[in-house]
């Protein structure tokens, strides 16, 4: 995309006041919420963990991450890395107090056994934490009908390697469908919102920028549009 240039920073200054919570801003408190010191955490498909460090927050922990790319091992979150599938985690039953999962539920092919093997792994009482897109949401809709090559180019000039972006299947990605997995695994949702955020997306432009805040805006004071919002957070507890 010649041309084109990004630039979130600076429109978020001028559209939003410093103490707008972003998605990861948001997601952080929830984590902050539900970690307490000496709990061992499982960030399934870690990534490189370069856009949300939310290790640097947290009290004394032990996280591992899981991943299938190689990269993942330089993921300053992480105390250790494993390459390993989501659909066949490598770990005893019953071995984390914590299961993260950020953004990487719009990536899976079978979200029935995948989100089975993060409740097997849950220890009693234990909890997953969930952040992913709506699929019903403007930018995930687009991104269902376009080529992988264009992703990477977008996310590129986004500041993203092209190693971390994945084709999206968006399975499980409304509210109905994390319901409906959280609960055939096993797990009592505690908390499942749906909410807007800046529109990163859309800073190539101040216009199409603020446009993006309008529906922002739009979506996130009227409930009835709760559907549209681009976010969905969940909680889930593993009974005891």
């Amino acid at each position: 995309m010649p041309g084109v240039t990004f630039r979130p920073h600076e429109l978020r200054r001028l559209f939003y006041r410093p103490s707008f919570l972003g998605m990861f801003s948001r997601f952080q408190e929830v984590i902050n919420g539900h970690v307490s010191a000496g709990s061992v955490l499982l960030d399934a498909g870690c990534g490189t963990g370069r856009t949300l460090l939310y290790r640097r927050h947290l009290p004394c922990v032990r996280v591992l991450g899981l991943d299938m790319s190689p990269h993942a091992r330089d993921n300053p979150n992480v105390d250790s890395h494993v390459r390993g599938d989501l659909e066949a985690l490598p770990f005893p039953n019953a071995s984390f107090d914590i299961v993260l999962s950020t953004h990487v539920a719009e990536h899976l092919a079978h979200p029935e056994t995948a989100f089975g093997e993060m409740a097997r792994v849950l220890r009693p009482g234990g909890r997953l934490l969930l952040l992913t897109p709506n699929r019903r949401h403007y930018v995930p809709l687009l991104a269902r009908f376009l080529p992988l090559r264009l992703h990477v180019a977008v996310n590129r000039r986004r500041g993203l390697d092209e190693d971390e972006v994945f084709p999206t299947l968006y399975r499980a990605n409304t509210a109905t469908d994390l319901r409906r997995l959280t609960g055939g695994a096993g797990l009592h949702v505690e908390r499942l919102e749906a909410f807007e955020t800046e529109p990163e997306y859309l800073a190539f432009h101040p216009l199409a920028y603020a446009a993006g805040v309008l529906y922002e805006r739009l979506v996130n004071r009227y409930r009835v549009l709760a559907p549209l919002r681009v976010n969905l957070l969940l909680v889930a507890r593993k009974p005891a």
